[in-house]
């Protein structure tokens, strides 16, 4: 474009730096990213969020806090996007401390967090064995006025069942079906899972036997998931 005579605009680029963070290609992200700003053409929050974005897919969080701060410092006011992929970021590698204080900073910043906030806030607290601090989180994102959604029922179901807290899981789960959010053959798979660990075949069993009326077909892993948990109970010769 350049060797015909035709500048790139703001949109050439962030649509450049988009392509190429997807493709996990940074070093030549962030190259363009620099030559846009060099040629005077300020970036966009879609094109830091681009840039953020794709370090945190590789774990480089330093790298994509640096981009944030450079976001500030020129201006480029956050939104809640920014945040969520910072704070999912850190919770993916487990660094709930740094996911947290960005949660706080976002309420002196006088944005609010969304479901995904709380949902990748949840499943970063889940990693780290903190059920009580996401049953906190959860009365928090109600007061906001914000509903769990199917995900963030998944990921708070998960997060009990794995920290056996498994009357907390099945008190959640009869609230979804009040909601009719237990139509989802994952969440289903996370619940008998952890009756079979818990060698409470009799509701793993009864699970099982629930999935057609709510017109779901078990899959692959749900058979394994019960063939597993009878066989370790001596009830399949």
């Amino acid at each position: 474009m350049i060797h015909k005579g035709i500048k790139p605009d703001a949109v050439t680029y962030s649509s450049l730096i988009v392509t190429l963070g997807k493709e996990g290609m940074l070093t030549e992200a962030r190259y363009v990213f620099d030559a846009m700003i060099q040629r005077g053409i300020e970036p966009n929050a879609v094109t830091y969020n681009s840039l953020i974005d794709g370090y945190c897919l590789q774990n480089k969080m330093d790298e994509a806090v640096k981009v944030f701060n450079m976001m500030l410092e020129r201006g480029c006011l956050p939104f809640v996007f920014s945040y969520n992929i910072l704070i999912n970021g850190y919770c993916r590698i487990k660094k709930i401390n740094e996911a947290t204080s960005l949660y706080q900073e976002m309420s002196k910043n006088r944005i609010i967090p969304d479901v995904v906030t709380h949902t990748s806030l949840m499943g970063g607290l889940c990693r780290v064995g903190r059920p009580q601090a996401v049953l906190e989180l959860l009365h928090k994102m109600l007061e906001f006025g914000q509903h769990p959604d199917l995900q963030t029922c998944a990921v708070l179901l998960d997060g009990l069942c794995k920290n056996q807290l498994l009357i907390q899981a099945m008190t959640l789960f009869q609230q979804m079906e009040e909601k009719r959010l237990d139509h989802d053959i994952v969440v289903l798979n996370i619940l008998i899972g952890a009756m079979c660990n818990a060698v409470k075949l009799l509701i793993a069993r009864e699970l099982f036997c629930s999935l057609p009326t709510k017109g779901l077909q078990p899959d692959v892993s749900t058979y394994i998931t019960m063939v597993k948990g009878l066989c370790n109970e001596g009830l399949i010769n």
